[in-house]
């Protein structure tokens, strides 16, 4: 069942800083309430108050709203109209497709004390089908400017009050008929709370399926119904995570996203990072005197959202709050390091220049082993298990001063132009 609550009414109250003594409109729409209350208590300076399609069956415990102006109670299953007496500053009622029928047409004689109503919706209620209802609307409530989105005019209002009597007496006729007393069913003050138990409205036919007839109680049900649907569906989902963050063991779920990089620590390894899981290639450049790390961001990862740290050892991007961490083959020289960002795919591409001792292992051919350890590239979508099979061999890191980060630029084509 659904029901006002503060955090309800804080929740909808944001457009006013969640401050409910205050609050002049609120929107409580669509969200299956079966009863009003609350807001004689908390939002007493209410001016405008939707509550079209609900589940609200009596109107009750408005009383102390004095500035309400607008209400709107369209789609909810009422079948009378009271409790509005003391709301004298309202203006407008809207009561489309509720559950107003004859009896309860002899209730908008609590509304007669209203000074200011000048607007009433009672289209699509059972009352509404009654040959005489306009006419007697009208006269009941000579102040109306408004019936059903229709202008009143004033000789309509004049003739309303002609007939009046005789609508009178074949409306109490007509009730008599049915069984009902009128003068019971125009009393509005001493109706009892609707029952927290709604009795089943349907029966089973001959093809073994449950059919319900449409009325208040039918629609309680069906939206209970669809609650519980809901609430056992979102326990079964929260059980298959559970279940699969036990196989994977409590210790492998996934992290808090970062703000910031993690501290790198003098003489510790750098270890392998892919949190986010992307595609990226790390080798060296086509002239051979820098590496190059080309990372699949996608084109809709705006450029301010990546950072980027480049160290002799190692180079660090941190996007959506996952961190990828690759530690280097070979020293590079991060001032002048160099960062690009493509228009047309997204990727990101960073060129390192090799440091002045790595350029030197390079050329002497003594060394050919560590020049071949600078041209394999590596590949792949890595994990954030911290394993270093990404690159050939662990890298030491060697922590330099204060360094700048990485500037990362928007390139026009694809492959951005050697610098």
């Amino acid at each position: 069942m659904g029901r006002i609550t503060v955090d309800l009414l804080r929740r909808r109250a944001e457009h006013n800083d969640r401050c409910l003594a205050t609050l002049q409109e609120i929107g409580l729409h669509a969200q299956g309430i079966e009863r009003l209350e609350l807001l004689n208590q908390h939002c007493r300076a209410l001016r405008i108050l939707l509550l079209q399609n609900n589940l609200i069956a009596k109107i009750e415990g408005l009383h102390r709203l004095k500035e309400l102006e607008h209400l709107n109670l369209a789609l909810n299953n009422i079948t009378r109209v009271q409790n509005l007496q003391r709301c004298e500053g309202l203006r407008r009622l809207d009561l489309t497709a509720n559950f107003v029928d004859l009896p309860g047409l002899l209730s908008l004689r609590s509304l007669v004390d209203l000074e200011h109503l000048e607007e009433l919706h009672l289209l699509g209620n059972p009352c509404a089908r009654w040959p005489g209802y306009r006419p007697y609307v009208l006269a009941t409530l000579p102040r109306l400017r408004s019936l059903d989105g229709e202008p009143v005019r004033p000789s309509e209002r004049i003739a309303a009050a002609q007939q009046l009597p005789d609508l009178e007496a074949r409306l109490r006729a007509e009730l008599a008929a049915q069984g009902i007393d009128s003068d019971v069913a125009a009393q509005v003050e001493d109706d009892s709370l609707l029952d927290a138990e709604v009795e089943e409205t349907g029966y089973v036919d001959e093809r073994g399926q449950l059919v319900r007839p449409w009325c208040p109680a039918t629609r309680i049900l069906e939206q209970r119904e669809a609650e519980a649907e809901a609430a056992a569906a979102e326990a079964k989902r929260r059980a298959a995570q559970e279940t699969g963050a036990g196989l994977l063991g409590a210790g492998e779920r996934e992290p808090p996203p970062r703000t910031a990089f993690p501290e790198l620590v003098e003489g510790q390894p750098v270890y392998q990072k892919n949190e986010g899981g992307w595609e990226y290639t790390l080798g060296e450049a086509a002239e051979g005197r820098s590496l190059q790390l080309d990372v699949a961001f996608g084109r809709y990862l705006d450029t301010s959202a990546i950072q980027a740290d480049v160290q002799p050892r190692c180079v660090r991007l941190l996007a959506k709050g996952r961190l990828l961490q690759l530690a280097l083959p070979e020293e590079v020289a991060p001032d002048a390091t160099v960062a690009q960002r493509s228009k047309v795919t997204g990727n990101l591409l960073i060129t390192m220049p090799l440091a002045e001792g790595a350029l030197t292992r390079v050329r002497r051919p003594a060394c050919a082993g560590n020049a071949a350890a600078v041209g394999t590239s590596a590949t792949g979508r890595g994990d954030s298990s911290g394993s270093s099979r990404a690159v050939s061999r662990a890298a030491q890191l060697a922590l330099p001063a204060e360094l700048p980060p990485a500037v990362v630029s928007a390139a026009e084509d694809d492959e951005p132009p050697p610098l």
